[in-house]
């Protein structure tokens, strides 16, 4: 995606934005002027006066109360997960099996015939894509707590595909917490199961598809470029 041109300030929801991933993207957004509502089932760890920002807690699989959330929103960025006990690919899942189907349903009814750009992060390899995971990953995943979150994104996917709505689904490969930040490109024809990138990078090519309104209608597995 091109970073040239100078975006114009919008406001944006996001989505999960106590989350690892959302509160970057809520930094990111912020850094770029934006006006930010940030949703999430919990309150945001740190107290703000942050004028651009204004927090909204509550349930995000009700529409009556995500439609009041994104009422005047340009685009809402989606940076839910699926939760786990620990960091363990095999930890207990502790969030409901199919929260991100409930959640995407939910937004979809609240945006019902509005102009918001719904952009959805998903995960590589996610529906007919998972054939073309390496057999070794193929195999971790079907046995790890992962799993589920790869049938509920499918699920999510699809409803948002089929909604009518103006959307952008985005899957990123395995995420790290590092603070290096770099462009990532779309690698949909090129991806590896065993790569992996920083969530700061993550949310800026999140917030770049809210600033130039897509790819719409597209699903993008984006990457680091290659060297």
């Amino acid at each position: 995606m091109d970073d040239r041109q100078e975006p114009s300030s919008m406001r944006i929801a996001v989505l999960g934005a106590t989350g690892a991933t959302g509160r970057l993207t809520v930094e990111r957004l912020l850094a770029h002027d934006h006006r930010v509502v940030a949703v999430s089932r919990s309150p945001l760890r740190e107290a703000s006066d942050e004028p651009r920002l204004l927090s909204q807690v509550g349930d995000l699989t009700d529409p009556a109360f995500l439609r009041p959330a994104i009422e005047g929103c340009d685009a809402i960025i989606s940076c839910l997960g699926q939760n786990r006990a620990s960091r363990s690919l095999f930890a207990r899942r502790t969030s409901p099996a199919d929260l991100l189907r409930r959640v995407a349903e939910a937004t979809i009814t609240a945006i019902g015939g509005g102009p918001q750009h719904l952009i959805y992060m998903s995960a590589f390899g996610v529906g007919a894509d998972r054939r073309r995971h390496a057999l070794l990953f193929r195999v971790i995943l079907r046995l790890s707590s992962i799993h589920a979150a790869y049938l509920d994104h499918v699920q999510a996917e699809a409803a948002i595909a089929r909604s009518g709505i103006r959307w952008t689904i985005v899957r990123p490969p395995g995420l790290s917490d590092a603070d290096e930040e770099i462009a990532l490109v779309d690698k949909s024809d090129s991806w590896s199961s065993f790569e992996t990138v920083s969530r700061r990078s993550v949310a800026g090519f999140l917030v770049r598809c809210a600033e130039q309104h897509g790819p719409l209608g597209g699903t993008i597995t984006i990457g680091a470029p290659a060297s």
